[in-house]
């Protein structure tokens, strides 16, 4: 017997508190389901033996990481009392304010001194670089001269402290010429110690973050006079100055307005510290934190070449374009699939997408990010000179 059923305001849950009838457990079975237990088939008769309670039952939809249909069960409970019930149900719909959060305070100063340590490990580095490139094969041996070893130093990923990143592996380019293949030798490019080393692995380039073969510019000698506009989808440092300033505060949903970067529901409550959905409410913070943490080093500008170029090279391979390209991982889930942040293109923009993918191919995070070259003109560091000399920064009033 049905007694009351109540829905969310915005529709995307309802609860549902019936009378049936259940046995009280014995204190050594816990107090699972509020210490009752009910018949699945006789509970509902009330005619049958045992107490009467409430049950609770709510319905929640599903943000897509669960794959048990559009609104699945997410919470059930036993209650002995009418009351008990009700707080159950306003518990649940508190839930949603109880795990709200601020998002992580920016500090620019704070930023402003890791760019410049990275800054100066980085001009150091291509002041004297040190490449190791005995383990190249003889087969990658005409690939391995265009790489710059100034260059290499100077780009390379680098930790806050602006030492390499050891656990970056920076796959340039592959070492089989004709058609694209989803997998094969790559020479890449790893940090041991202070200095880098050139090998050439088997890779699977989909899953590289940092795959550098669309932007040769960041290590092949022929291409260091690439123009601005190509290598930071910028006219100019005055075209990205705003946006560049409103994130580095912090701001991350100015700087998307501002760059016509839209966001799906679930990214959109994040951004306002609100959970995605009720049911996993407690790992807002966790996700709040991630988002603006990913997000610090994007680029928006850049988001919507840098889709065109993956489904490009999609294009290139014979696959289909049906899905967004994760763009990094929220954590705080064990599960196969895993909550990530992706992004797609839509007629009206660029999107970024809350998904749940198990997969591991992502978008190469030079395309997306703000370039190191970029960042110090931004900030009027001098840039290096390289063999043909990086682009210098074009007059802010021009």
């Amino acid at each position: 017997m049905l007694a009351l059923r109540h829905a969310a305001a915005d529709g995307s849950w309802d609860a549902a508190v019936t009378v049936v009838r259940a046995r009280r457990l014995p204190l050594s079975a816990g107090q699972a389901s509020g210490g009752y237990a009910r018949d699945p088939r006789s509970g509902y008769d009330l005619n049958s033996p045992g107490e009467l309670v409430y049950e609770v039952q709510v319905h929640e939809d599903d943000d897509g990481g669960s794959g048990h249909g559009p609104r699945p069960l997410v919470t059930f409970e036993l209650a002995g009392t009418p009351q008990a019930a009700a707080d159950v149900v306003t518990l649940w719909a508190a839930r949603g304010s109880l795990f709200a959060c601020v998002a992580p305070r920016a500090r620019p100063e704070v930023a402003t001194r890791q760019e410049k340590r990275r800054y100066d490990h980085r001009q150091a580095a291509a002041a004297a670089p040190d490449l190791d490139t005995t383990a190249v094969p003889p087969q990658a041996a005409d690939l391995a001269t265009e790489v710059d070893p100034a260059m290499l130093c100077w780009f390379f990923p680098r930790e806050r402290g602006g030492r390499y990143r050891r656990s970056a592996l920076v796959a340039l380019a592959p070492c089989r010429d004709g058609r694209p293949h989803p997998s094969g030798p790559w020479l890449t490019a790893r940090a041991d110690g202070d200095h880098l080393v050139l090998e050439v692995r088997d890779l699977i380039p989909a899953n590289q973050a940092h795959r550098w073969d669309a932007a040769p510019w960041l290590w092949n000698r022929r291409q260091a006079d690439a123009p601005p506009a190509r290598r930071w989808q910028a006219r100019d440092i005055r075209s990205v100055r705003p946006a560049f300033t409103t994130l580095r505060d912090g701001r991350l949903q100015p700087a998307l307005d501002e760059c016509g970067v839209l966001a799906d529901p679930e990214i959109s409550r994040l951004l306002a510290g609100q959970p995605t959905r009720l049911f996993r409410a407690e790992l807002t913070g966790k996700w709040v934190a991630s988002l603006h943490a990913g997000l610090a080093d994007a680029a928006p500008w850049r988001l919507a070449a840098a889709y065109q170029a993956w489904r490009e090279d999609r294009d290139a391979l014979g696959l289909r374009t049906t899905r967004p390209v994760t763009l990094f991982g929220l954590g705080g889930m064990r599960q196969a699939r895993k909550p990530k942040v992706a992004l797609d293109l839509t007629p009206a923009g660029p999107m970024l997408r809350f998904c749940y993918t198990g997969g591991s191919a992502v978008l190469p995070r030079a395309l997306w990010t703000i370039p190191p070259d970029l960042e110090a003109a931004l900030r009027g560091w001098p840039l290096p000179r390289f063999p043909k000399n990086l682009p210098r920064p074009l007059p802010q009033e021009i």
